[in-house]
């Protein structure tokens, strides 16, 4: 069985639904964005994975329009270490003068793991200009 989610609120609707019953978002507005609006709205997902692969996509096609969106989650996202990392390598690789921005912003992270990836980006940045691959460990 298939679970529909409104793509505005993420609250379950049902499969026949027009308008979601929770916060009143036209279902059919939703068909009408484009592929990266619809990215921008999954990165509040309900489903962690869905944020972090719509996080990934949007880093890959350079979208300027995630950054804002982006910061918004280094500022206050706190516990979601996968959410923030891939925020991360998805910043480092649109080239955007917000991105040092949000890298520098990253360094003061509550977490030192995000602290010393965003140092390790900032400083690849500096020495190269560009991340040389998208994510060392997945390669």
């Amino acid at each position: 069985m298939l679970t529909y989610y409104c793509p505005n609120c993420w609250a379950i609707i049902a499969n026949d639904a027009v308008v979601c019953s929770e916060c009143g978002y036209q279902l059919d507005h939703f068909e009408k964005l484009s592929y990266e609006d619809k990215l921008l709205a999954a990165i509040h997902h309900s489903v962690s994975e869905r944020r972090n692969m719509a996080v990934q996509v949007l880093g890959n096609l350079g979208s300027q329009h995630a950054l804002p969106k982006f910061l918004e989650i280094i500022e206050n996202e706190t516990d979601d270490y996968f959410l923030l990392r891939a925020v991360l390598l998805s910043t480092s690789k649109i080239n955007h003068p917000l991105r040092l921005v949000i890298l520098t912003r990253a360094t003061l992270h509550s977490s030192p793991l995000i602290c010393e990836l965003a140092l390790e980006l900032l400083d690849q940045l500096h020495q190269h200009g560009e991340i040389p691959k998208w994510d060392r460990h997945t390669d």
